[in-house]
């Protein structure tokens, strides 16, 4: 048996765990709530209260992130890589050490 059929036989057996978060039933809530410049922790806070879900507001950022990049993708727009400014090209490099002051 070749290395390729033995990963797939192995993938074949292996079950499918589902990747959503518990978050998802909420996104249209929290997007809306963003819009209205809710912090994160307000929207933490309103989660618990209104639908017994305890989350971190570094949670719902992660959360709010990885479905903004995804959006980005599907639509084809990748973000644009950082390029340094011309300034930054042009200047010479800093001492990292001042020995002689």
């Amino acid at each position: 048996m070749t290395p390729d059929e033995r990963i797939r036989a192995f993938l074949a057996r292996k079950e499918v765990k589902p990747g959503t978060s518990r978050l998802e039933p909420y996104t249209e809530a929290i997007r809306v709530l963003r819009k209205r410049h809710w912090t994160y922790q307000q929207i933490a806070d309103a989660l618990l209260e209104e639908f017994n879900v305890s989350v971190a507001p570094s949670t719902i950022h992660a959360f709010l992130k990885v479905r903004r990049q995804r959006a980005r993708t599907s639509q084809g727009d990748e973000a644009p890589l950082p390029t340094p400014s011309a300034d930054l090209a042009k200047a010479p490099p800093r001492r990292r050490f001042h020995l002689d002051e």
